[in-house]
């Protein structure tokens, strides 16, 4: 309990000096949502609120959620540099973005051995804060509340390689499904989980779709519409080990 996300919610807001009225407006939410935070443990707290949650205190989701220090946050780019920051101070790589402190955002990690777990109790008000913050350098289209995913296994290679992750935006239901265009998804099916490409998407006129591997050796998967409890767009890779 002398841990817990509430009672670090109220010890911030007493280090800032905030009432909880300054607070909620400070994140667009009332008085009694930011005691509710500080009351309940349990109260869910959107991605994007947490974000702002942490800025008006000047500390980080990581730290709010589960009381650790996340690792620091690397130093902005001289302006002159026209790609952007050095990958680490032992490289002469440079991200090929700009980017500041501001676009650092944190979105749940599903690590591989979570996989199970998460397939298993998906349609049964899964608990997102269960799953570990990981930090992205927010780019051009990627969504306001996304999953990030650790790889595993060749079947979808060269495209998609174990040890890679990669960020995800959740189709929420039917028809977002039934409409969803070509490309790299995380279906959720049975209890199954499987990140497979979707080429031609048959769900709205057959009601059944076939999932297919990039790796020959993958195989291919048909699935009936009415076994699907999720499904996830890969959006791009966010960290991508080289071998």
């Amino acid at each position: 309990m002398a841990n817990s996300r509430g009672i670090r919610l109220a010890k911030l807001r007493e280090a800032a000096d905030m009432t909880l009225e300054e607070v909620g407006k400070a994140i667009d939410k009332s008085r009694q949502t930011v005691h509710r935070y500080e009351a309940d443990d349990a109260a869910r707290i959107r991605p994007k609120v947490l974000e702002k949650i942490a800025a008006a205190y000047k500390t980080t989701p990581e730290y709010i959620e589960t009381g650790k220090h996340p690792a620091p946050i690397m130093q902005v780019a001289p302006e002159e540099h026209p790609l952007g920051p050095l990958m680490s101070d032992k490289s002469n790589a440079r991200f090929a973005a700009h980017f500041d402190k501001k676009e650092m955002v944190y979105y749940r990690r599903l690590e591989i051995g979570a996989r199970a777990t998460f397939a298993e109790s998906f349609m049964n008000d899964y608990d997102y804060r269960d799953l570990p913050l990981f930090p992205v350098i927010r780019m051009i289209g990627d969504p306001e509340e996304g999953l990030v995913v650790d790889i595993d296994g060749d079947s979808m290679e060269p495209q998609l390689r174990s040890g890679m992750k990669v960020l995800v935006e959740e189709l929420s239901n039917v028809d977002q499904w039934k409409d969803a265009r070509p490309g790299v998804y995380i279906v959720v099916f049975q209890h199954h989980f499987v990140i497979k490409r979707i080429k031609h998407n048959t769900l709205r006129a057959t009601g059944k779709v076939i999932l297919e591997s990039d790796n020959a050796e993958g195989g291919i998967e048909e699935v009936i519409i009415d076994d699907i409890h999720g499904m996830w767009r890969v959006i791009r890779g966010v960290d991508v080990p080289i071998r």
